[in-house]
């Protein structure tokens, strides 16, 4: 199982590595720097709109999805056939949503085009993320790792030509409407793959299997509505309640961009230990603890060496991605984000094993009170403070969650994790603490070097990744099989 899962990991990090950070530091860096942060905080606060309501579009259907296929895969002819219909209905439940929440935030006039693409974006998203669900239940981790850059392929191709050729092209318009282009040739591809599992003659609404599914897929709706608002809201709000409403908006997203594309690598983990985890916990695997082990730490290793660079060398990261558009709060909006995603990272482990293991009444507890917390703190900070108070209130909210999902999933009969099993990642960090004083000393030429040199060997010295020990275990469950 555990090689099953490092070459899963592997081929879709490289896939993600080769094509997502390039499209979101350079493409859509390259966006908000052509067009200003004004013009871009209005749509990254519509964009979060649409991204906190696409619940609608799914109502779980997704994770619920996964999770049963991988227990079970001859469910997929009957499970496609039955909800198709009733996709189309929900994408009229969640357009009327949206307009009635940007109508009522005021976010609608002059942005009539913008909000009616990425409507259909969020419909298309969700789609292919119904496809890919399966392909996931199924363990086809390379077509699903393959699905999940097509599009950003595609727009990197489409803009980066546009850019080149014809720039004054570049509207918010434009840029939305290629990323709908995108997102229906993915669309497309992804649906040849499962066209041939639908049964096309019996197609329609059939009310009775939807209520079933529904009734077991809401607790999945209910906890990704929670995760997305506190996740996602602290935009809007921006957008909403500080003093330079748009602007503000703006640089938060600055920061955020970068936080986006961790967000990625965070989610392909997710992705690939979701039916997995699901899997061991049915046929209770013995392997379960040192997946989890394993897991946690190339992923917070990971997320650590990263953050570690990022912070050390934010101000001219900021200034080779955003140039004159660097205002004077984007560094410690961006080293705040940087923080509060790492407190996210354990999460994308541990939040992943507790649905896995069906406990999603907890989950829904621990989100609710991220939201409260979230929100709260948000309508007090933000028009007092503006992004800067809403990136504490990130870093607050990501590790309380953090901190609870981790204390709960240890309370689970089948994962037995001691201090041991933390310690490389607790030396990982303290050296790296030491390494970010020690830094200061040396002249700014060398900083960004020496930063990845450093990272980088305490990465390995500590034995967070520890190759040797990954192949030596392959080889053992090989001999058992």
């Amino acid at each position: 199982m555990q090689k099953r899962f490092l070459a899963s990991i592997f081929i879709s990090l490289a896939l993600n590595f080769l094509i997502k950070p390039f499209s979101v530091l350079v493409i859509d860096a390259g966006i908000q720097r052509a067009l200003g942060n004004i013009i871009y905080g209005k749509y990254f606060a519509l964009l979060s709109l649409t991204l906190i309501t696409n619940v609608l579009l799914d109502f779980g259907m997704n994770n619920f999805t996964v999770r049963n296929i991988a227990q079970q895969e001859d469910r997929i002819p009957n499970h496609l056939t039955n909800i198709i219909v009733f996709r189309g209905l929900l994408l009229l439940l969640y357009s009327g949503v949206v307009l009635l929440l940007a109508y009522c935030f005021d976010l609608i006039k002059n942005n009539e085009t913008i909000l009616a693409l990425l409507i259909i974006n969020q419909f298309l998203v969700q789609s292919i993320a119904l496809f890919r669900s399966i392909f996931s239940g199924q363990h086809r981790f390379a077509l699903d790792a393959f699905l999940s850059v097509l599009d950003r392929a595609l727009l990197i191709v489409i803009v980066g030509f546009v850019f080149l050729q014809v720039p004054n092209w570049i509207s918010i318009e434009f840029f939305v409407g290629v990323q709908t282009g995108c997102y229906f040739m993915t669309f497309l591809i992804a649906f040849l793959f499962v066209q041939r599992k639908i049964n096309w003659a019996t197609l329609g609404f059939n009310w009775s299997y939807v209520k079933s599914v529904l009734i077991q897929s809401v607790p999945y709706a209910i906890l990704v509505l929670l995760m997305l608002i506190y996740n996602r809201s602290d935009t809007l709000l921006i957008r909403l309640f500080a003093q330079n409403g748009a602007f503000e908006a703006g640089v938060y997203a600055q920061g955020f961009r970068l936080l986006d594309a961790l967000y990625m690598v965070g989610m392909i983990f997710a992705s690939v230990l979701f039916p997995m985890f699901s899997r061991m916990l049915h046929q209770k695997d013995a392997q379960l603890n040192e997946l989890v082990i394993l897991s946690t730490r190339w992923l917070v290793g990971g997320v650590l060496l990263i953050v570690f660079i990022a912070v050390v060398n934010s101000q001219s990261i900021l200034e080779l991605l955003y140039k004159n558009q660097v205002a004077a709060n984007s560094n410690f909006v961006f080293i705040g984000l940087m923080c509060a995603f790492l407190a996210m990272s354990v999460n994308f482990i541990f939040g992943t094993f507790l649905t896995a293991n069906g406990n999603l009444r907890l989950l829904n507890w621990i989100s609710l009170v991220a939201v409260g917390f979230s929100v709260g703190l948000n309508l007090w900070v933000i028009p007092r403070f503006g992004p800067q108070g809403a990136v504490l209130v990130a870093v607050f909210v990501q590790s309380l969650v953090s901190l609870l999902v981790m204390y709960f999933s240890q309370r689970n009969d089948q994962l037995h994790l001691t201090w041991m099993s933390w310690y490389p990642l607790l030396l990982f960090a303290g050296f790296l603490a030491c390494c970010y004083l020690l830094l200061s000393l040396f002249p700014s030429y060398i900083v960004p070097f020496l930063s990845v040199i450093l990272a980088v060997f305490g990465l390995l010295w500590f034995s967070v990744v520890e190759l040797k020990s990954v192949f030596k275990f392959i080889a053992k469950k090989e001999l058992t099989q």
